[in-house]
């Protein structure tokens, strides 16, 4: 009899459910600047015209989604959780002197590999006193890698750091943003 009990124990505890044990926890990210960013934003345009330099006072970006990937087993089976939240839109260069918030999710157990923002392919600079000029984004996406452990019934906070915005001039007045991003990340309780 009392191994019946024990394996009805066992058998019992196998199956978590939701109200007695969490199987998710919460995914929550945010975007900050680097605090080295300089203000304006220099860019150097270099034509058959010699060198003409413009100085951004902001670089508006319109953040349209944010995922995060998952890993799975052997990294075969891992998935995209969509962080809901966007659209936003943020000025790059004010970011170095806050943290915003750009989503929150519950999500399953397990571990973060990347984190891809989807941003409009236009981002708008002001320049000087009351210019503006369009600025591309290569890729459509900016991507961060980290390696978040996401455990049940915790937080689990990861922060993008939009290293020094580069911005490269094409010719033209024509710009190119091709910024970088680094990710930290931190679970509480």
């Amino acid at each position: 009899m009392g191994l019946v009990i024990a394996v009805a124990l066992i058998a019992g505890l196998q199956v978590r459910p939701q109200s007695l044990l969490p199987s998710a926890g919460t995914l929550q990210v945010s975007i900050t600047g680097d605090p080295l960013t300089s203000d304006p934003l220099s860019v150097t345009c270099h034509g058959s015209h010699g060198s003409l330099v413009q100085s951004f006072t902001s670089l508006n970006v319109t953040i349209s989604s944010v995922e995060a990937h998952r890993t799975g087993a052997l990294n075969l089976t891992g998935d995209w959780i969509p962080i809901p939240g966007a659209p936003k839109t943020l000025d790059l260069l004010d970011l170095k002197s806050f943290t915003q918030l750009l989503g929150s999710t519950r999500a399953p157990d397990g571990v973060i590999n990347l984190v891809r923002i989807t941003v409009g392919p236009t981002a708008t600079a002001g320049i000087g006193t009351g210019g503006s000029a369009t600025v591309t984004v290569s890729s459509g996406h900016l991507d961060a890698q980290t390696s978040a452990q996401v455990t049940s019934g915790k937080v689990t906070s990861i922060t993008l750091e939009v290293i020094q915005p580069h911005v490269v001039c094409e010719g033209n007045s024509t710009f190119r943003l091709t910024p970088e991003l680094t990710a930290i990340s931190q679970t509480t309780d």
